[in-house]
């Protein structure tokens, strides 16, 4: 399957990128600065120009011959305007150029309490708030569509064992894992126009997922 990643220099993004190729999937590695296009070559991804805050035309351009889109691009800065730039209007403008582009199907990263912002951290709601836009967003579109929110995200090395549900308490989970459950949501249909939190658990990440629906 050919993938373009969105956020693929990003921490989690990164770990998408590895995982994909080392599944055999072909990956476009969605970039906003070419300055990050050798860390994704050197791991097997196409390096192609994607940024969501200024140039959405460029997006339909990186997404035409992909089957899917994983979504893992979010603003480095806390700004509420430079949040709602990318993680808002720019994954917005990334849903509507993935339906021009003919793709299929479309993974969004997202985050706990997105759904709800009124109870999520004071000190990230403009994120909830924003991704909560786009998340409806994508909910409404035409693609076949899994949105992932993970809890507070860690460097920590991944266990491969995760838990899922439609809400969960307040809890933690390693970048790597949330790779895993990404790339897992493609080929698993349970997950197709599915909403879920994540959190480090005890099980494996396939059996967690096809215990969804």
């Amino acid at each position: 399957m050919q993938v373009t990643v969105l956020g693929s220099s990003g921490r989690t993004g990164i770990h998408v990128v590895r995982l994909l190729r080392r599944h055999g999937h072909t990956v476009y590695a969605g970039l906003r600065s070419t300055r990050h296009g050798e860390a994704v070559a050197g791991l097997g991804a196409r390096p192609v120009p994607a940024d969501l805050a200024s140039d959405p035309a460029s997006l339909v351009e990186a997404f035409t011959g992909s089957q899917a889109v994983i979504n893992t691009a979010g603003a480095a800065d806390p700004d509420p305007s430079a949040v709602n730039l990318v993680d808002r209007d720019g994954a917005i403008a990334a849903i509507h150029a993935a339906e021009q582009a003919g793709v299929q199907r479309y993974v969004q990263l997202s985050a706990q309490f997105a759904d709800s912002p009124d109870q999520g951290d004071r000190l990230v709601r403009s994120i909830l708030l924003a991704k909560q836009v786009s998340d409806s967003k994508l909910r409404r579109s035409s693609l076949i569509w899994t949105i992932v929110r993970p809890g507070n995200l860690t460097d920590d090395q991944g266990t491969g064992r995760v838990k899922v549900a439609g809400h969960l308490e307040p809890g933690t989970v390693a970048r790597a894992d949330v790779a895993s459950v990404l790339v897992g949501a493609l080929s698993e249909p349970r997950t197709e126009n599915q909403a879920f939190d994540v959190l480090t658990g005890d099980v494996p990440v396939g059996a967690a997922l096809a215990s969804m629906g």
